[in-house]
C-alpha cells in the first residue's frame, strides 16, 4: 500500500497539462472559426449594401464601406484586408438582372485568435448577391 502513496498527484501532475493544452487548442480553434464566419457575414453585408446601389461606382464605394465596418464591429483586427468585388450588374438598366460578388481575405495574427505564437492565417468569405431589378439605377 506504501508504494501508491503518492500516484495520484503524479497522475494529476502529468494530466492537467494534457487537458490545458486540449481546452487552448479548441478555444483556438473555435476562434479561427468564428473569426472565418466574421469574414463571410462581412463579404454578404457588402454584396447585399452593393447590390441595392445606384450604379458601379457607389457599390464600390459601399462595399468597401460595409464590408471594413462590419469587420470593426466584430472585432476581427485584420493586418491586411483584400476585398475583391464584381459591381459591373449595378449599371444595367432596370428591369434587367444581374449578380455582383463580393471576396473578402483578411489575414488575422495568431494572437488575435488567443494562440500565443507568431504569424498569421488568412481567414475569407465570398458572397453573390442578385441586383434589385426594380430599383432606379444610374443616378
Amino acid at each position: 500500500m506504501d508504494r501508491q502513496r503518492g500516484a495520484v498527484s503524479v497522475e494529476v501532475a502529468l494530466l492537467v497539462p494534457v487537458f490545458v493544452l486540449v481546452a487552448a487548442g479548441a478555444t483556438a480553434g473555435w476562434r479561427l472559426w468564428w473569426a472565418n464566419g466574421q469574414a463571410q457575414a462581412a463579404a454578404e453585408a457588402g454584396a447585399r449594401a452593393a447590390s441595392v446601389a445606384a450604379n458601379s461606382q457607389v457599390a464600390s464605394q459601399n462595399v468597401a464601406a460595409v464590408v471594413t465596418s462590419d469587420l470593426e464591429t466584430a472585432g476581427v483586427h485584420c493586418q491586411s484586408l483584400a476585398i475583391e468585388q464584381d459591381v459591373a450588374a449595378a449599371d444595367l438598366p432596370p428591369g434587367m438582372p444581374g449578380t455582383v460578388r463580393v471576396q473578402v481575405k483578411c489575414v488575422v495574427g495568431l494572437t488575435d485568435l488567443l494562440l500565443p505564437l507568431p504569424g498569421s492565417i488568412t481567414v475569407s468569405g465570398s458572397a453573390d448577391e442578385s441586383i434589385d431589378v426594380f430599383s432606379r439605377r444610374g443616378r
